[in-house]
């Protein structure tokens, strides 16, 4: 049985009872998928399996009514009180996807310095608060395709990153090595503290002055907490 998502793409509906239903994600699929429209499925069940690493937003009137965590989840869905409502939508996410951002002078999401140096550099995020994520990136979206969460994405880790550039290059700051030794120095847990009002984090961040050589250069990475907070 082949369902439609409200985004227009596909996914498979296996029916392993007469009103059951088995639903997972797409291994191989998107960071954000969804959302699934819960009316489909008015009068069955659906026994929802998450791996770790993934989750399941319920979402009813822009308002987050549920947050499942990996594992097994029975799903009742009708329009008494004890049951999933149909006038509901199911968002997946996963934390094990990634997405990479770069910045270079060719293009207009560049950086320049007060004394117009141009800075260049790379980032690659995750989304560590589900919840946190959809109250303040989903929940205003209309399109959720995959390339329109991107685009909403960009901005935020592009702010985020000028505004760690102004902190670094504040006046009266004294960097010894000049700003290309301190952007080098640069971990990827000091953005961390700008996107984190979004419900990302930053896995890696690498970031140069417009100047040769920077190919040589490795990623600061950060490593995943391991107290996962999902608000």
């Amino acid at each position: 049985m082949s369902t439609r998502r409200k985004n227009g793409q596909y996914w498979e509906a296996l029916p392993v009872g007469a009103d059951q239903y088995q639903w997972s994600m797409e291994a191989d699929g998107d960071m954000v998928q969804g959302p699934l429209d819960m009316e489909f499925l008015r009068g069955q069940h659906m026994s929802l399996t998450l791996e770790l690493g993934q989750y399941g937003l319920l979402v009813r009137d822009g308002a987050l009514k549920a947050l499942y965590l990996d594992g097994s989840h029975h799903l009742d869905i009708g329009d008494q009180n004890d049951q999933v409502r149909t006038d509901s939508l199911l968002f997946f996410l996963t934390t094990e996807k990634s997405l990479d951002f770069r910045w270079t002078t060719d293009n207009d999401q560049g950086f320049m310095t007060p004394d117009g140096t141009p800075v260049i550099g790379r980032c690659t995020v995750r989304i560590e608060k589900p919840a946190r994520f959809y109250h303040r990136v989903l929940r205003k979206l209309d399109d959720f395709s995959p390339e329109n969460i991107t685009e909403c994405i960009k901005p935020l880790v592009h702010n985020a990153f000028k505004e760690l550039l102004n902190e670094l290059c504040e006046p009266g700051c004294d960097h010894s090595g000049g700003l290309q030794s301190s952007l080098m120095m640069l971990g990827a847990h000091q953005l961390d503290e700008h996107i984190s009002e979004h419900g990302l984090y930053c896995v890696s961040l690498a970031a140069y002055t417009a100047a040769p050589p920077v190919e040589n250069c490795t990623d600061q990475t950060a490593g995943q907490s391991a107290d996962l907070l999902h608000n």
